[in-house]
């Protein structure tokens, strides 16, 4: 396995109408069993905010973790469309020049409790996908992203991201 510091998880603090976000509490949780170093980003479409901290910790592996408010399993998101937006945004490409989609680098292994999508959707958690995903390949590091349902059991999904995570 690779040492905490090798790996980066992330997820947002609450956003619109939800007062709470489950991955800040995992990510309470995933610090608590040093599993990786965990990052809680504000939601918002800042290309900074997330490349400022992978220079910073120059990670092996990044794992991105959003909240999904409908799902109902873990959803492992494979595939980042180059488009943003939001309530108050009509939408708009987050690179001009690139092409529409991105897939991720780092293939999780699925199971029962997990599902495969290529839809991350056109939030934040999509924006933040893309441009992870772009920065993870200039500094050579493997990247993934999980939705979560928003109410699902924190211990669960913590120790799940730990076993997935043991095996690379």
């Amino acid at each position: 396995m690779n040492s905490t510091n090798d790996i980066l998880i992330y997820g947002f603090k609450p956003y619109l109408r939800y007062s709470e976000n489950i991955t800040e509490s995992i990510i309470e949780e995933i610090n608590n069993r040093e599993i990786g170093r965990g990052l809680v980003f504000d939601v918002e479409f800042n290309r900074r905010m997330f490349t400022d901290a992978l220079r910073r910790y120059s990670p092996k592996i990044i794992l991105g973790l959003g909240q999904h408010p409908r799902a109902r399993k873990i959803r492992i998101e494979r595939r980042a469309r180059n488009w943003q937006e939001s309530p108050n945004h009509s939408g708009s490409k987050i690179v001009n020049s690139d092409p529409e989609f991105q897939y991720v680098s780092l293939k999780l292994p699925g199971n029962e409790r997990l599902t495969t999508t290529y839809d991350a959707g056109n939030y934040v958690c999509n924006f933040s996908m893309y441009v992870v995903n772009t920065e993870a390949r200039k500094i050579g590091a493997k990247y993934a992203f999980l939705h979560v349902p928003r109410n699902a059991e924190i211990n669960e999904v913590a120790s799940l991201i730990g076993n997935m995570l043991s095996k690379l």
